[in-house]
């Protein structure tokens, strides 16, 4: 039997209803300890002590409206066992693999000011920060269009982000990107990786100062635009048409079906439980169609920097490549705020040792999509 537990107020009933449906099929803890299955929670970024041991000890954590659905779902789950594995034995492959596997990340959370942003601030879209008399990043002179300056689609302050091994702890990277239809990813490029950078370009301030920045007026009359100014032109496409404040968290990511070796993973989680290992079986064919949508749900991609990456297609890294950052598609009570094409998610991989180094020139960028 799974265990869960409760923070903050559940907006359909009492706590003492919501436990003795619980009851019923979990069993309902008071506190949060390492062996905890699910915490239920209002808001996933209310900072409550429950909610940030939960979030350090890797613990899956899903909102009431979840939680309830979960309950209603949970008498039709005998009528789903189409897997090679139970439902019980899904379970504890699934939380074990969750457990074994995870890395740590720093997550980007977005959020949108009523005012424009410090040109020094780490950020998705705006104007970015930039000195005078240095060359402004442009489309490679290379490349079969007009050369004209590109769009800032990150700019991450690294003394703002909680400090992972090997990646920077202070200085300001940026990443730029072309307003083409494919968003300025070149999938021709003469390495075949697309780390050429003509149409995108990473920059990276070891040192910097606001009081250095070019003012909005200065960055205009070099012809430099933010996505939200460009974003109404007829030629120019994005995959965000607005600036966010970011701020940042540490997190845990978790092995997701994309990665190359999570069927190998799955077999050795069966092994470390003494379950039946099936050697020449997709791991889609080892679950039923619940219990694996139901563990993609759990693990779902998001803004972060290094951990396990997410991608809807096929792994583009190269041997020895990280994650320096991704940014998923983002949908709000609002609609898409953040798309890349339909539904799809941006990836940057870099060598650890480049990163140590502070060498960013041979980044691969690429994004896929459903």
């Amino acid at each position: 039997m799974e265990s869960v537990c409760f923070t903050g107020a559940c907006p359909d009933m009492t706590r003492e209803e919501l436990t003795k449906m619980a009851e019923e099929k979990f069993e309902v803890r008071k506190s949060v300890t390492k062996d905890l299955d699910i915490l239920v929670c209002a808001d996933p970024n209310a900072g409550s002590s429950k909610l940030e041991k939960a979030k350090k000890n890797g613990t899956r954590i899903i909102s009431y409206e979840d939680f309830l659905e979960m309950l209603d779902s949970d008498d039709d789950d005998d009528d789903d066992e189409d897997g090679l594995y139970s439902h019980a034995e899904a379970k504890k492959i699934l939380k074990h693999l969750r457990k074994a596997y995870a890395e740590e990340c720093v997550r980007i959370n977005t959020s949108v000011e009523n005012e424009p942003l410090p040109m020094t601030a780490s950020k998705f879209g705006g104007l970015p920060y930039w000195e005078k008399g240095v060359e402004f990043p442009k489309t490679s002179e290379e490349v079969e269009c007009e050369q004209e300056p590109l769009f800032l689609l990150a700019q991450i302050n690294f003394a703002e982000v909680p400090h992972l091994p090997d990646y920077p702890e202070k200085g300001l990277l940026q990443i730029f990107i072309h307003g083409d239809d494919l968003y300025g990813m070149d999938c021709y490029d003469e390495q075949g990786d697309n780390s050429s950078q003509k149409l995108w370009r990473i920059v990276w301030h070891e040192d910097f100062s606001e009081e250095r920045a070019m003012t909005e007026r200065e960055l205009h009359e070099m012809g430099v635009r933010s996505v939200a100014e460009a974003s109404g032109d007829d030629d120019n496409y994005f995959p965000l048409d607005k600036e966010y404040a970011i701020s940042f968290e540490k997190a845990l990511s978790f092995v997701t079906p994309c990665l190359d070796d999570f069927d190998e993973k799955i077999r050795q989680a069966a092994k470390d439980l003494a379950l039946p290992v099936y050697e020449d079986e997709d791991s889609c064919d080892m679950f039923s169609e619940n219990d694996f949508e139901n563990f993609c749900d759990d693990n779902a991609p998001f803004h972060q920097i290094g951990g396990l990456p997410f991608y809807t297609q096929s792994d583009v890294r190269r041997e020895g490549d990280i994650l320096l950052f991704q940014m998923d598609s983002e949908h709000t009570d609002n609609g898409w705020e953040i798309l890349w094409g339909d539904s799809g998610v941006a990836n940057f991989f870099i060598k650890r040792e480049d990163l140590k180094k502070k060498d960013f020139s041979h980044v691969i960028y690429n994004w896929d999509c459903y």
